[in-house]
């Protein structure tokens, strides 16, 4: 999902049609445009999503952009106030409604590709983060960004080709990989709650201890 690198001065694929592909997916009126909230979320922030949104449908987009980061910087904290799994949705669809106005503002007037660039990594966030909102309607957000940047980017739901080795890790073929005898390497046991960094280009092998799901995402 997340975007590509590419050209400051780069063009972009048929600008004059990406605003109003966006502007299509969204209600004609601000009332339409809103979130069905819990008592979880306080009515500050509520207040605050309307007054974006009202902004938004105004054509202040320099006030809408600066509420919407607002909006993002505060539910960021209550995403990560605890483990993720007392994280309460609302306030998940709060930092993806966040991140659905950043987008539109960044993308309401005209830009370069690397303004599309950076709206699709808002967009990713709020993917990655948020919970699903208005129809899933980031997805739909998603895809019509990537359309409107230049080069051939993977189709949705695709998976982008990544390298990968043909070792069987816990019992290899030595005579057929005699290197792999001398690989340096580094093995631990990770307990609930606890996360491991890869760095890039890093080869790593998993094997699960206990029921469990793993996620890959492949940043830019």
């Amino acid at each position: 999902m997340a975007g590509d690198t590419h050209c400051p001065t780069e063009p972009l694929a048929r600008e004059g049609t990406l605003w109003e592909a966006l502007r299509a997916l969204l209600p004609h009126t601000k009332e339409d445009l809103k979130l069905d909230l819990g008592e979880k979320v306080e009515r500050s922030m509520v207040t605050l999503l309307q007054r974006a949104t009202e902004l938004f449908y105004k054509g202040r987009r320099a006030e809408c952009l600066q509420t919407s980061e607002v909006i993002l910087d505060y539910s960021w904290e209550k995403l990560n106030t605890g483990t993720w799994r007392d994280v309460d949705k609302d306030w998940r669809q709060v930092y993806a409604m966040g991140c659905l106005l950043k987008v539109l503002c960044l993308c309401q007037a005209p830009g370069d590709a690397t303004t599309v660039a950076a709206a699709l990594r808002v967009c990713d966030m709020g993917l990655l983060m948020g919970a699903a909102i208005l129809g899933d309607i980031l997805l739909k957000v998603a895809a019509i960004l990537q359309a409107h940047l230049p080069g051939k980017r993977p189709a949705q739901g695709s998976t982008p080709e990544q390298p990968c080795t043909k070792v069987d890790v816990e019992n290899p073929d030595l005579e057929k990989f005699p290197k792999f005898a001398k690989a340096p390497f580094e093995s631990c046991i990770l307990s609930p709650g606890e996360v491991l960094f890869i760095p890039v280009k890093h080869w790593h092998y998993v094997r699960a201890l206990d029921l469990s799901f793993s996620v890959s995402f492949w940043w830019s």
